[in-house]
């Protein structure tokens, strides 16, 4: 998969940052290589049964079904998945671009916000998915050690991946470093008190802390059991 020419001089080191030439780290001494189509740039960590489950093919098949209901299941009735969309697009859209979507998963996100939009994700069967049915620039990656240089995007969005990070503070620390000033995060996650069945799962208070540590502004939109975030750098 030939990547778009903007997207190119963005990639840099997952480990230690430095740009990359043919996906190759000269510091580190790394070659990133291609899985598939994909460059893999994974150089972090995973909750285990969840990166079991993302990496088998029926799961990713099949995650749209439930992303387009889990919306409205997830908060009560109160928000619906277009609206979700819709939020995401007026808080993201008018910083221009480019952006990133954090746990694209099949690509939803980063179609919604256009061309100038790169997905990245652990998951290979998920990123399949992804390309086919909703074409554009994928890279395999985790979102606690984003390949890219710093202050590159003008907004990053996180949908459910959230819930789901190994490090959720660490994440939210690369999301600031890959925005420019003034650009903006836009997230989505299931909130807690609540079953976590190994999840992420924290109260409104505890997220806008850890976006404010991480050096974010943050306000909390909250939708039953979900919560929706609207951050500036």
């Amino acid at each position: 998969m030939a990547l778009p020419p903007w997207l190119l001089p963005l990639l840099a080191c997952p480990r230690c940052g430095a740009p990359l030439v043919a996906f190759g780290c000269t510091p580190c001494g790394v070659a990133y290589p291609l899985r598939g189509p994909f460059p893999d740039l994974r150089a972090g960590k995973e909750r285990l049964p969840l990166a079991l489950g993302n990496r088998f093919p029926p799961t990713a098949w099949l995650y749209d079904a439930w992303r387009g209901r889990s919306t409205g299941l997830l908060s009560g009735g109160a928000l619906t998945f277009a609206e979700e969309i819709a939020h995401l697009r007026a808080w993201l859209l008018p910083t221009g671009g480019p952006f990133l979507d954090v746990g694209t998963g099949t690509g939803v996100y980063r179609e919604a916000l256009g061309e100038r939009a790169v997905g990245i994700d652990p998951s290979p069967a998920f990123l399949r998915v992804a390309a086919r049915r909703r074409p554009g620039p994928y890279l395999l990656a985790h979102g606690e050690a984003l390949p890219f240089g710093a202050g590159v995007f003008s907004g990053v969005a996180i949908g459910p991946t959230w819930n789901e990070f190994q490090d959720p503070r660490r994440a939210a620390l690369e999301a600031r470093r890959v925005l420019r000033k003034g650009g903006r995060l836009f997230g989505m996650l299931l909130l807690g008190p609540g079953p976590s069945f190994g999840l992420f799962r924290p109260g409104g208070e505890k997220v806008l802390s850890l976006l404010q540590e991480a050096g974010f502004r943050a306000e909390l939109l909250r939708f039953g059991r979900l919560g929706l975030v609207l951050a500036e750098a």
